[in-house]
């Protein structure tokens, strides 16, 4: 397996991303290893609080949340998804499934850092890949916070009649432009969503990981690992994880923004069905886009926070 690893002095004085790196070891799929990154903030012996990215982010996306965390007293944990930020990169576009995210996470994570107690906030894809790891893994989680994302699912053996997914009218042109462009260039993406103003340095510190096309493969498979058609492989195996999660009474919040145009109901797909989503009422927060973390950072760090802190109580 070709793997690239982005040279450090990209990401040396980024933008509000003064924290050190982290790295763990996690198995590829042929009998080797790739190094994932993670941030590591605040005490060590505080409880882990873990956040999962999306894409086309990394982990500078949670950067103004890990500081109120760590000040906070919790030990708070940022991962770079395989493919993404500092974490190394398989060159092909072959090298990557859900599937493959969700082992190489849980090795990380689960298996490397040995976390356990752990409060999870995931946003977008880090929702499916993250909620996955949760699923199967529950005994290590404390809370689980879901942002701006969802989980589709499709039962296993059920009849596909017609293999177009409702409602992804918008997302088959975008997998086609990605399909077409090696060079995306998906940080003017992140801006071009974002409701608030991005400067030319946070723009530069989303383009960080990527000093060429090459380094791209990652957040190109996972637009077109989209679940646009009803037969993607990744549906039934998220079916079977919800299924997990139908038995999870641990605190299970759904926080959201008013303003995302991705996945503006998501929480829909996982708060009837998760007994600690239930007894919590989904929190839309005002004037966030899908990247909230971008618009509404106070706000968002003082309701994570709050929650957090009311469920010591």
């Amino acid at each position: 397996m070709k793997v690239l690893r982005t040279p450090e002095e990209r990401f040396h004085d980024l933008e509000g991303y003064p924290f050190a790196p982290n790295y763990v070891d996690v198995p590829d799929q042929e009998g080797g290893s790739l190094r994932m990154h993670y941030v590591d903030e605040g005490p060590r012996d505080g409880q882990p609080v873990v956040m999962i990215h999306g894409n086309p982010t990394w982990s500078y996306m949670w950067r103004s949340l890990i500081p109120v965390l760590a000040e906070a007293g919790y030990r708070a944990i940022a991962v770079d998804m395989i493919g993404m930020g500092r974490s190394d990169k398989p060159a092909s576009l072959d090298d990557y499934t859900i599937a493959r995210h969700e082992a190489w996470l849980k090795a990380g994570l689960i298996d490397g850092l040995g976390l356990t107690n752990a409060h999870f906030i995931l946003h977008d894809w880090g929702g499916i890949v993250g909620l996955r790891v949760v699923a199967n893994n529950q005994e290590h989680v404390a809370s689980v916070i879901y942002s701006n994302t969802g989980f589709p699912t499709w039962e296993p053996g059920k009849e596909i009649k017609e293999m177009i997914r409702p409602g992804t009218e918008v997302l088959r042109p975008f997998q086609e432009m990605v399909r077409q462009t090696e060079e995306w260039p998906h940080w003017e993406q992140v801006a071009a969503i974002v409701l608030s103003d991005m400067t030319d340095s946070v723009k530069a510190g989303f383009a960080a990981p990527c000093p060429d096309p090459s380094y791209v493969v990652g957040n190109r498979k996972f637009a077109l690992m989209l679940p646009t058609q009803n037969d993607n492989p990744m549906l039934e195996d998220n079916w079977r994880a919800l299924e997990k999660m139908k038995s999870f009474e641990k605190p299970f919040l759904c926080l959201y923004s008013d303003k995302d145009i991705v996945a503006p109901n998501g929480h829909k797909s996982v708060h009837p069905f998760i007994p600690g989503a239930q007894a919590y009422d989904p929190i839309i927060l005002e004037g966030g886009s899908h990247f909230l973390l971008e618009d509404i950072p106070e706000l968002y760090g003082e309701t994570v926070l709050a929650h957090l802190s009311a469920l010591k109580s």
